[in-house]
């Protein structure tokens, strides 16, 4: 089957298909029910893997504002929209831009994409770039957060070991961060009002990474982690920020300025999420194409999805979990609905007086769920149910009377 699809999907024709959906929808942490292609903007039912996709999706974000998700595709020099499960638009940024980083600005409402190969910030509004912001040569910015305590944006700069500061579409400062640390992940805490950066590489900590913590325009703390810090998510359930270590197969759990925890992963893993509606932490696992679901320090569950997964984020509009599938080229979309704790029973009265009972199943979470829906074999009736035997009894009278003039009409003479 998947043959099948790769063909399909190479002609560019419309595609739908069952593929596998991880072991079924008991897994605690959820499972992939749609696999978005990008390039053909087919919608796949399940898990799909299609490998040597060009468009390398990367980063992505949630836009409140209209409820779309941007995704920054490395490899086409573009930004994909997507509402729900559909693409609505794509957005080109210029040759070399090489799209990574993606943040939502909500104090104007615009998308900040941080260009790697053009050395820029692109500025989206809606759906139209309306400005690009120099960050000077060989910065390669990566990384892009929002402080909503000063309404500025944090950008790492990758090679210039830096973090630039901008205000609307101007750069108003520029942070050192260390030679050779090579700054990539980002995040903002509101907690303590602080700014959280991994550095891939530090010489602080003996070529191991570090997490930079600053404070306005100023580093205030400077905290050792392990290899190759990347991504970075902040849980306001326990207040602690949460580190994936690319070459330690793991994630580093932060309380203030102190390492609590070092949870092991799957292979490479890079991007960094957390859901509110069950409270989870979801981890991309470059390495090995899976989600790493974790409650607090314990990792419950592995999800596979497409090849080489990236960004992620959370849909507060529709409670799912997208993934950027960077070899695949898709986005896969998880359904965290996964238990069947709450149910609510409605009758629905059919022409036939009958009643069918629906049985709506959604997760006992804090404030999102989905409802999958099933019909049960046994049917009651909102009425009193009608005797059979008056029934029968006309039935067999319409009989006999057929029969005796039937019979007539034989004996009939001529």
């Amino acid at each position: 089957m998947a043959v099948s699809i790769a063909i399909l999907l190479a002609f560019g024709l419309s595609v739908t298909a069952y593929g596998s959906q991880n072991s079924g929808q008991n897994n605690p942490g959820g499972y992939v029910k749609y696999t978005l292609d990008l390039i053909n903007n087919t919608l796949i039912n399940g898990n799909f893997v299609n490998t040597g996709n060009a468009m390398e999706p990367w980063g992505i974000a949630y836009d409140p504002s209209n409820g779309y998700l941007y995704v920054t595709n490395h490899g086409s020099n573009t930004v994909s929209v997507i509402n729900g499960t559909t693409v609505i638009a794509t957005i080109p940024l210029g040759t070399w831009s090489e799209p990574e980083g993606v943040a939502y600005d909500p104090s104007n409402g615009y998308i900040y994409v941080a260009d790697s190969g053009s050395n820029t910030v692109s500025v989206i509004n809606g759906t139209t770039v309306i400005a690009t912001i120099p960050l000077g040569r060989g910065s390669s910015p990566v990384g892009v957060a929002y402080d909503p305590s000063n309404g500025y944006i944090y950008v790492t700069n990758w090679y210039s070991n830096t973090v630039s500061v901008i205000n609307g579409t101007t750069v108003i400062a520029t942070i050192p961060l260390g030679p050779v640390s090579r700054p990539w992940g980002i995040v903002y805490d509101p907690s303590n009002g602080y700014i959280y950066v991994t550095n891939w590489y530090s010489n602080i900590n003996r070529g191991f990474g570090t997490v930079s913590v600053i404070n306005g325009t100023t580093v205030i703390a400077t905290i050792p982690v392990e290899t190759w810090p990347r991504g970075v998510a902040y849980d306001p359930s326990n207040g602690y920020i949460y580190v994936t270590n690319y070459a330690s197969d793991s994630v580093s759990v932060i309380n203030g300025t102190t390492v609590i925890a070092n949870i092991p992963l799957g292979s490479e893993p890079k991007g960094v999420a957390y859901d509110p509606s069950n409270g989870y932490i979801y981890v991309t696992n470059y390495g090995s194409g899976t989600v790493s679901v974790i409650n607090g320090t314990t990792v419950i569950a592995n999800i596979t999805v497409g090849s080489e997964p990236v960004g992620v984020a959370y849909d507060p509009s529709n409670g799912y979990i997208y993934v950027a599938d960077s070899d695949s080229g898709t986005v896969s979309i998880i359904s965290t609905s996964v238990s069947t704790n709450s149910s609510s029973i409605s009758s629905v009265t059919t022409s036939t007086t009958s009643t069918s009972t629906i049985i709506s199943t959604s997760v006992s979470t804090n404030s999102s769920s989905i409802s999958s829906v099933t019909t049960s074999t046994t049917s009651t009736s909102t009425k009193p149910t009608p005797s059979v035997a008056p029934t029968l009894v006309v039935v067999v009278a319409v009989v006999v009377v057929v029969l005796i003039v039937a019979l007539l009409i034989k004996h009939r003479k001529p």
